[in-house]
């Protein structure tokens, strides 16, 4: 029976091989970690830009409820559009409807801030919020406003018409006001309001107009 001796100053390839197993194991794991510490800090980043964005967006749509505030004052309350049949750009008005919307319905003035009209309204509403609107009156074209070229609402509420000694009002035009708010970090936030002079309900609704 034969017996294998070590002898001094020969290596050992049993011992070399597994230290060399596991330092690769060990490179391995360290790879493994690197890749999910990355991935970790891109999520919290991401999940970090997605709540700021939120944030910011939700501060510019409360910033339109300046902007409708503007609108039925100038319309219906301090009357500043004194001849509604007619534009004023100052008041960021237009008697009619205006022409080359995009799909969602904004009108080619608000589609980029260079097609804005100077003189137009500009409200700063804070936290770097800018907000520009234009009302257009639901109409073929200037002039009275009349069932064949415009939209009209009710006055008064349908579930009570008038009577004979008390006729009901005539119907009244409805308004689209359309409001941009640009604000900080490039967010920029669309919104639609139909207004009516009808007491009790001159804010007939509004939405946040979707990308």
């Amino acid at each position: 029976m034969s017996v294998q001796r070590w002898e001094p100053g020969r290596p050992c390839s049993s011992r070399r091989e597994q230290r060399g197993v596991i330092v690769l194991i060990a490179l391995v794991a360290m790879l493994a970690l690197g890749y999910a510490g990355a991935a970790l800090m891109r999520t919290v980043d991401a999940t970090t830009a997605i709540t700021g964005n939120i944030g910011l967006s939700q501060a510019a749509m409360l910033a339109t409820d300046a902007a409708i505030e503007n609108a039925i004052a100038a319309l219906f309350e301090r009357r500043l559009i004194a001849d509604p049949v007619n534009d004023d750009e100052t008041q960021s008005y237009y008697a009619s409807r205006q022409p080359q919307e995009d799909v969602r319905g904004i009108p080619y003035g608000l589609q980029q801030l260079t097609g804005y009209a100077d003189d137009a309204r500009i409200i700063d509403a804070g936290n770097g919020n800018v907000v520009r609107y234009l009302i257009e009156r639901m109409c073929m074209g200037s002039g009275p406003a009349i069932r064949e070229t415009c939209a009209l609402t009710p006055a008064v509420d349908a579930a009570a018409p008038g009577t004979v000694t008390n006729p009901e009002p005539p119907p009244v035009p409805l308004y689209r006001q359309t409001i941009r708010v640009d604000g900080p970090a490039g967010t920029i936030v669309f919104a639609q309001a139909w207004l009516a002079d009808a007491p009790g309900r001159r804010r007939l609704s509004w939405r946040v107009l979707a990308d």
